[in-house]
């Protein structure tokens, strides 16, 4: 080369293009649909499944035609949000829904239902659990919102690596709800899906880095839980509790008020006969709550052998029973056992019975799908035996009294009153049974709860005495402090009643629901052991040493005071209007029935309706009056007012082609008007839409850039005239529909067309 020669530039690097956007988000609803999957060890069945898939198309098609439509950013994620609204609408909430996919008042009402009953069955299930429409919905809601941020990370952001972080979090569902139950296929499906989306959201050139960088991550993943050292098993807490929404202290109440059940165990008994179910005694009152008591497990107590029953003579008559459970969807670490039991088998060797109420615990496995059989003894003391218990307290059994020193008087001298005239702790346990079952007593399970009471303290238990409404574990634990307050030995017992007895092939055998939960307390008697009492009305079943209808057992004896009496209920009277009977409040006025508590807000939801139904023509004028004071400023142009001669007809569902010229638009509004016979007075020489189709022309291959009207008033009298014969030839429905839908205000939000993009094509 010579020496004058210039040597020649290198070439510039070639920017490389935004990959489609509609590839991405394929590769995105792949990874979703992947990630979503992995869901599937947690539900007995998988069709919830596809229907989350659908509504994550739905999200994420929508999304990327409202893309390829409009290039404003913030359009995409507003059309898959309303897709996601709309698909939930269809699936779970049409009825009350405007034409099945616009959501009304009552459709919202309906989805606060579904995610609450979504709590509660959640809350009430074990794993794996039942995928009802409540749990299908809040997974379509929760995978549909996490499938959109997703699509704006991906594809709005153009951060597509970031994605991921949606995606792992739904793959951490599995991990974070139990043990042991993520599926390594879904992962590896998931990763495949999450390479083709880096692959997809890159250019070419780095495509390979990519596919690199995540294939080592994904390799890396799955060999280094083969190294690496395991983690030890998770200690278990020693507090009640159930992955039902079972807990023996406080949250029974929680249960009972369920609006549904689910079976948790069924069972069969060589007598046939159903027996109360025992899960754990809670023998510490604290003043606050009943609770186990803490101790450490004793490995050598296995379940092929338990110690006799504490304080249980041999004079007491006993009957050996065998009872065969089956544990459905129940996830304890307490079995569900008969008292006394003298054998357990069938269940793993990691069960083991604490000495002081023989529960059977397990310190790393659960209840759920046991299948064992119990050798238990039917205790059947005689009246005569507790009677001769007399008032003994058994050395040893002194904690059983224990109360905290600032106990509400009224819980010992309610117990005086009821049962101190009685000369023996079992006349004095007959006594507060009775106390209870009495006709002033009521059983409720949302009494404490519109009280402020719920729970077991002591305080608590004052409040109940007063209010004299509750439910089981107010009656077991209010029993039990009482009679500790009398130099009874007491424990409150949580476990489940008998269930519901039903024949199958001639076979007799009990189902047990989360109904059946329940408390109940047990008192000492020497010679006897611990012997159940039932003080909950309505509730359970009476033996008969504690049935004062038996011979032999003793009758309540008359209170020396009076007691505490309920508080007077106030009888209905008729509303003054001459209606149904209708209560009266404290203040005594009527008390309104829910439906008619809703007619405010039916009739505000419907206002506020009519109201945003005004937004679109509030905005069409805004818009016009904004346009008038352009022009009169200097600010808007010919151009401006022919856009908006345009957006009156899109209003008015005239039909122009968008690659018409001013000129050829100005044929089809005229024919629209008049028949192609023009506007205004004829004879005049030049109608309004004339003018208006000269300045925009003139405007149009000026050498001006702006051109400024020279006479803004007389244009926009001339813009008026337009609208007025336009919409004059319209029906009155396309008037009204224009004034509440107008078109053109949406369809300039779907399709941003500049002004200059629709006049100026003629000189081109």
């Amino acid at each position: 080369m010579s020496r004058g020669t210039a040597t020649a530039p290198k070439p510039s690097r070639v920017a490389q293009p935004n990959p489609p956007a509609w590839r991405v988000s394929l590769a995105l609803f792949a990874a979703v649909a992947a990630a979503t999957g992995s869901l599937h060890v947690l539900f007995l069945d998988q069709a919830w499944w596809l229907v989350v898939v659908v509504v994550t198309a739905l999200v994420l098609g929508m999304a990327a035609v409202a893309r390829h439509l409009s290039a404003r950013r913030w359009l995409p994620p507003l059309a898959g949000a309303v897709a996601l609204v709309g698909s939930l609408t269809l699936f779970f909430a049409p009825g009350a829904a405007i034409l099945g996919v616009i959501p009304s008042l009552e459709t919202l009402s309906d989805f606060a239902t579904l995610f609450d009953d979504a709590g509660t069955s959640i809350y009430e299930q074990s794993v794996p659990a039942n995928a009802d429409a409540s749990i299908v919905f809040a997974l379509a809601v929760g995978v549909g919102a996490l499938a959109l941020f997703a699509d704006v990370v991906a594809n709005t952001w153009r951060r597509p690596a970031l994605a991921g972080v949606p995606l792992v979090v739904i793959l951490a569902v599995p991990a974070t709800t139990t043990r042991d139950v993520s599926d390594p296929l879904t992962f590896a499906l998931t990763a495949a899906a999450y390479l083709v989306l880096l692959v997809a959201g890159q250019p070419r050139r780095s495509r390979g880095l990519a596919f690199g960088i995540g294939a080592s991550a994904i390799l890396g993943a799955l060999v280094l839980p083969l190294v690496l050292p395991g983690i030890g098993a998770t200690v278990r807490t020693n507090l009640p509790g159930m992955s039902t929404g079972v807990n023996p202290v406080i949250g029974l109440g929680d249960d009972l008020r369920r609006a549904g059940q689910t079976d948790v165990l069924s069972y069969t008994t060589q007598s046939g006969s159903g027996h109360y179910l025992r899960l754990v005694t809670l023998e510490d009152f604290t003043g606050t709550e009943w609770a186990p008591t803490a101790q450490e497990v004793d490995r050598a107590n296995t379940v092929d052998d338990f110690a006799p029953a504490p304080g249980l003579s041999r004079d007491v008559a006993t009957v050996g029973e065998t009872t065969t459970i089956q544990v459905g969807n129940l996830a304890s670490q307490w079995l569900p056992l008969p008292y006394p039991p003298t054998r357990v088998s069938g269940v793993s060797d990691d069960w083991y019975w604490e000495p002081n109420g023989f529960s059977v615990s397990s310190p790393d496995a659960t209840s759920r799908g046991q299948d064992y059989v119990v050798d238990s003894l039917l205790v059947e003391p005689t009246p005569e035996q507790l009677t001769a218990a007399g008032t003994t307290l058994t050395p040893g059994f002194e904690s059983y009294l224990a109360l905290p020193e600032d106990l509400p008087a009224v819980i010992s001298e309610t117990a005086a009153s009821v049962a101190s005239a009685s000369p023996t702790n079992y006349g004095k346990a007959i006594a507060l049974q009775e106390f209870f079952r009495g006709d002033s007593f009521t059983y409720s399970e949302d009494a404490p709860v519109d009280g402020g009471y719920d729970g077991t303290g002591m305080e608590i238990i004052a409040t109940f005495l007063d209010v004299r409404s509750g439910y089981c574990v107010h009656f077991a634990s209010s029993m039990a402090v009482m009679a500790r307050s009398l130099g009874i030995p007491a424990r409150v017992v949580v476990g489940f009643l008998p269930g519901t007895a039903s024949t199958t092939g001639g076979d007799l055998s009990y189902s047990v629901t989360t109904h059946d939960l329940h408390a109940w307390p047990e008192l000492y008697f020497d010679g006897v052991g611990w012997v159940q009492f039932e003080p909950t009305p309505g509730r359970g079943e009476l033996s008969d040493y504690a049935n004062v209808a038996e011979p032999g057992v003793p009758a309540p004896p008359v209170p020396e005071t009076a007691a505490p009496s309920a508080a007077p209920v106030p009888t209905p009277t008729p509303s003054s209007s001459g209606g149904p009977d209708r209560g009266l409040d404290d203040s005594g006025a009527p008390v309104t029935t829910p439906a008619e508590r809703g007619i405010p807000w039916i009739a505000g939801g419907l206002i506020l309706l009519a109201l945003l139904s005004l937004v679109p023509a509030l905005v069409r004028r805004w818009q016009r009056m904004r346009l008038a004071s352009r022009l009169a400023t200097g600010d808007a142009t010919a151009i401006d007012v022919w856009t908006e001669v345009l957006s009156s007809a899109t209003d008015l569902r005239i039909a122009v082609p968008v690659t018409s010229t001013p000129r050829e638009t100005a044929v089809v509004l005229g024919a629209a008007g008049f028949g192609g016979q023009g506007f205004g007075d004829v004879a005049s020489g030049a109608t309004a839409l004339d003018r208006l189709l000269v300045a925009v022309e003139r405007e149009g291959y000026s050498r001006v850039a702006r051109e400024r009207v020279a006479d803004p008033r007389a244009m926009i009298l001339d813009l008026r005239s337009v609208r007025s014969r336009l919409a004059a030839a319209a029906t009155p429905r396309t008037r009204a529909v224009a004034l509440i839908f107008p078109a053109s205000l949406w369809r300039r939000i779907a399709h941003p067309l500049g002004a200059a993009d629709w006049v100026h094509r003629d000189a081109r």
